[in-house]
């Protein structure tokens, strides 16, 4: 125990003990700060998505969702807009959400009743969407990318693109683990799970 200051060294030794004592307490704020939660990336519209897609809240996804505002053909072909049904006119608007997978579809606002949700198992990263990331007016890319490794009855890997925290393309992989291409990455919030 230190009990004397003859020399003038107490002072600096209990100034060297605080420090060490900050740099490794648990609850140091440069480490709190840092450590986010497993499946959350600390920005709350985010987590809100991360959150609902991992109940599997399929009304509260429906909420989340922003509809793409386009004009429907009657075009042979896959992906492209959307198709006109049979008391459409050509080029009438319609509001989607695009789906992005090997092929490109999409489910109309209007049908979304049926549309019965997302099956995942967890967050496998998110990141901030790079401008050579794939993007057209149907099927517009997100500010953000969440990438959610599949279920076991599903293993395929789910990505929610969402701008201003609405969702605005989802898209499909078949690969387990999820493969992300480095050219769409900004920069990562939460980097690939390694386990």
């Amino acid at each position: 125990m230190l009990t004397g200051n003859a020399d003038g060294r107490l002072p600096v030794i209990l100034a060297i003990v605080a420090l060490l004592s900050a740099c490794t307490s648990p609850l140091s704020p440069s480490v709190a700060a840092t450590a986010a939660p497993k499946n959350q990336t600390g920005l709350t519209e985010l987590d809100a998505i991360i959150a609902a897609a991992l109940a599997g809240d399929v009304r509260d996804l429906r909420q989340l969702f922003a509809y793409t505002q386009t004009m429907c053909t009657f075009a042979e072909g896959l992906s492209g807009p959307p198709k006109c049904r049979p008391d459409d006119e050509e080029g009438s608007p319609v509001e989607v959400l695009p789906f992005l997978g090997p092929e490109g579809h999409f489910i109309r606002k209007a049908d979304m009743d049926s549309w019965t949700g997302l099956e995942v198992s967890g967050l496998f990263a998110a990141y901030q969407v790079s401008d050579s990331a794939y993007s057209d007016q149907d099927y517009p890319a997100g500010e953000y990318a969440l990438v959610f490794a599949g279920s076991p009855e599903a293993p395929t890997s789910i990505t929610l693109q969402v701008r201003h925290g609405r969702i605005v393309r989802i898209d499909f992989g078949s690969d387990d683990p999820p493969v992300i291409r480095p050219e769409d990455v900004a920069k990562y919030l939460v980097p690939p799970r390694q386990d």
